[in-house]
């Protein structure tokens, strides 16, 4: 099926992406970075727009966009936050637990059913994860105690929740994806940037001891994005598609960036935590079971 094409080619830019994000966020202020990661989309489908492929919409249909486009950005503020403190190794794996939390909200909310072997990726992932904050310990000090390991598990539920409002948008709404895509990241950049000001203003970051620093690649975490965000977007647009199956594939991205983390940049190693990863890796492949 076409949309599960699309959706492991958001998973194959999604996982570059991750990486790309860490080495951006790397001692640097958040808020920037988030605003050029938005403003980057916003850049390449202007001439979509000035060409008329993307509408300008009644101020009515703007709202379920620019509530998305607030759903997003206090996911990125989380988990940009974490990411810059937090090993990707660490990282990546709970940012993947965004699929847990999208089936039970699609079986609440959107009436989807999972399989009987899906249910079963959801308790083999749930015990990776308590095998995760046993290997976490040692390099993030008591794993569920860690502020930015709780930031990072919210940042992944507004995620799921994203994903779940993504297919009411495109599915029950019918929004076209392009415009979905543009509109939100124009409302998102203009967020982003307003509270980019106001800390600059008060002279001061999310953390104090992290200044802004432009990289050429911040530009590159936003190319990444786009294309992610695109092949995502025309797999949910598809009527067939599921969104509990399409965002499991899509964190697929976490076998990237989860493997860079460790035989890249030498993160620290442990068998608890490979053990862990494969747990996960599994059940994502249960949970993507139809």
């Amino acid at each position: 099926m076409i949309w599960i094409l699309l959706a492991f080619s958001s998973a194959f830019f999604l996982g570059f992406y991750d990486i790309s994000k860490k080495k951006a966020l790397s001692h640097n202020a958040v808020w920037p970075v988030l605003f050029f990661c938005s403003f980057t989309t916003v850049i390449i489908l202007f001439p979509f727009f000035l060409m008329g492929k993307i509408p300008l919409i009644e101020a009515e249909s703007q709202l379920p966009i620019f509530l998305k486009a607030l759903i997003v950005t206090s996911s990125w503020v989380f988990s940009f936050n974490a990411v810059a403190r937090l090993p990707l190794s660490i990282t990546a794996p709970i940012r993947a637990s965004a699929p847990l939390f999208t089936i039970f909200m699609a079986v609440l909310f959107m009436g989807e059913r999972p399989a009987f072997f899906q249910w079963i990726g959801i308790g083999i992932t749930a015990i990776s994860y308590f095998l995760f904050s046993i290997a976490g310990r040692k390099e993030t000090g008591f794993f569920f105690r860690n502020p930015w390991i709780l930031a990072m598990f919210l940042g992944a539920f507004l995620g799921a929740c994203s994903g779940v409002y993504d297919k009411y948008l495109l599915q029950s709404l019918k929004y076209d994806p392009l415009t979905v895509q543009f509109w939100f990241n124009v409302y998102m950049s203009i967020i982003q940037f307003a509270m980019m000001c106001f800390f600059a203003y008060r002279k001061k970051n999310i953390s104090k001891d992290r200044h802004f620093q432009f990289h050429p690649l911040m530009l590159l975490v936003g190319f990444l994005l786009f294309f992610a965000d695109r092949f995502y977007f025309l797999a949910l647009h598809n009527p067939d598609a599921l969104v509990s199956v399409v965002t499991v594939i899509r964190r697929s991205s976490v076998i990237i960036s989860f493997l860079w983390g460790i035989f890249i940049i030498k993160e620290h190693k442990s068998k608890t935590k490979y053990l862990a990863f494969a747990g996960i890796i599994l059940g994502l492949i249960f949970i993507g079971l139809s």
